[in-house]
């Protein structure tokens, strides 16, 4: 499938920001499973800077300002061809050792509804097992927009019982670790036939499985990935997988943002 994007974050700020630097990660993973026919980052202010390739492949760029005042826009735009492997993440360029997504975060640090999530399935072989954890935790929320926050841990989300994509993929990834099955965040796209024309940024999950590599799962949709996902960055949860992390200095005013996505098929 032949995807084209067009996501824009804009960020308003009631004063003059003295010193504002944002770390960008919108560059989609160039693997098997996608290839990037164009895209390109702009803002409407600033020094874009090309910083460097981290552990886990992500393109990472730099934006740079000074004493600025009003609306930062920062856009990403594209094309990518993009296959349908079955969910198995391959040609991924990482350094990063699988077991190090073992390790929980405050975001994914289970419970005791998550651990019985784990129990309730019948011990199969790994693939098997990983396929009904995802359904397992399908069902243990409702989606319900707006019904969490980016704060919102996998133990708070599944006690009020509802969620967003973000949530799903907190409580997949802390049933997982808990099964001892590496496993991880991932920000990205989805093109959605039921909302053809503007959409959101979408997370889910992938879990490390010995006999296949990483696979990326999404709860949220009951299913693994295809060719209508675009796959941008992966890390331990919501707050390491951020696509844009900014640091400003001096600055004791308010902020605030607002994003946008449009994504559609090329054919």
């Amino acid at each position: 499938m032949i995807i084209k994007v067009n996501h824009k974050t804009s960020y308003k700020y009631s004063t003059e920001v003295p010193k504002l630097i944002q770390c960008v990660k919108l560059y989609p993973t160039q693997c098997e499973n996608q290839k990037i026919m164009e895209w390109e980052i702009n803002c409407n202010s600033g020094k874009i800077v090309e910083s460097h390739i981290d552990g886990l492949g992500h393109k990472i760029l730099n934006i740079y300002n000074k004493n600025f005042s009003g609306e930062l826009e920062i856009t990403s735009k594209g094309i990518v061809k993009t296959k349908d492997l079955s969910g198995i993440m391959k040609g991924l360029s990482e350094k990063v050792n699988p077991l190090c997504f073992l390790r929980n975060t405050n975001l994914t640090l289970p419970c005791k509804m998550i651990e019985n999530l784990t129990k309730k399935i019948k011990k199969r072989n790994l693939i098997e097992f990983a396929h009904e954890l995802n359904l397992s935790v399908s069902n243990s929320i409702k989606y319900v927009s707006g019904s969490t926050s980016t704060s919102t841990s996998s133990r708070e989300a599944i006690v009020q019982g509802e969620g967003v994509c973000q949530d799903y993929a907190h409580i997949l990834i802390s049933a997982a670790r808990l099964c001892d099955i590496p496993a991880r965040y991932v920000n990205g796209f989805l093109y959605d036939d039921l909302n053809a024309s503007e959409n959101a940024t979408h997370a889910w999950a992938e879990l490390f499985l010995k006999e296949v590599g990483w696979v990326g799962f999404d709860p949220s949709h009951k299913k693994c990935v295809d060719d209508k996902y675009i796959r941008i960055n992966s890390g331990f949860d919501f707050l390491d997988a951020s696509i844009i992390k900014g640091i400003k200095l001096n600055y004791n005013g308010n902020e605030s943002l607002e994003s946008k996505v449009f994504i559609e098929p090329c054919q």
